[in-house]
C-alpha cells in the first residue's frame, strides 16, 4: 500500500513537471518570435498580416527554418498612445533666436532643421495561441 502511494504521487509529480516543461517551452518559442518582429524596423507601426518567413526576408537562415516559419502567420496591430509634435516649440526658438543677436549678424535659423515629432505606440504580435504587446517609440 505505502509503495502504491509513492508511486502514485510520483506519477503525478512527473506530470506536473512535464506540463510545466511545455509550457516554458512555449513561451519560449513565442519570445523568440516576437523579437523577429523587434529586429526587423520595416514592421510593427501599421496593422498587418504577415508570415514569420516576411519577417525574416533579409536574415541569413536555413531554408528549412525558413519553409517552417512560412506556415505560421502572424497578425501585428498597431496603436497609437501618445504624439508629439515639436515644430511649434522649433519655430518659437527660431524666433528668439532671430530677435537675439543673431538677427543683427544677419544670421539665419532654419526651423526645420529642429522640427521633430515623437510618437509611442503600442504594437501587439498574435499568433493562434500567444500574443505579446510592446511599445515602440517613433522620432521623425
Amino acid at each position: 500500500m505505502i509503495i502504491s502511494v509513492v508511486i502514485g504521487s510520483l506519477l503525478q509529480l512527473f506530470s506536473t513537471n512535464s506540463h510545466t516543461f511545455s509550457s516554458i517551452e512555449e513561451k519560449i518559442k513565442h519570445t523568440n518570435t516576437t523579437t523577429l518582429i523587434l529586429g526587423n524596423p520595416i514592421y510593427g507601426f501599421e496593422d498587418k498580416t504577415v508570415d514569420l518567413a516576411e519577417l525574416v526576408k533579409d536574415f541569413n537562415i536555413d531554408d528549412d527554418l525558413r519553409r517552417k516559419l512560412k506556415t505560421q502567420k502572424v497578425k501585428i496591430i498597431y496603436s497609437e498612445v501618445k504624439s508629439f509634435d515639436f515644430s511649434d516649440a522649433a519655430e518659437a526658438l527660431s524666433d528668439n533666436n532671430l530677435s537675439s543677436s543673431q538677427a543683427d549678424q544677419g544670421e539665419e535659423t532654419d526651423a526645420s532643421q529642429a522640427t521633430a515629432s515623437l510618437e509611442i505606440g503600442k504594437t501587439t504580435m498574435k499568433t493562434d495561441n500567444y500574443s505579446s504587446s510592446f511599445l515602440r517609440i517613433k522620432i521623425q
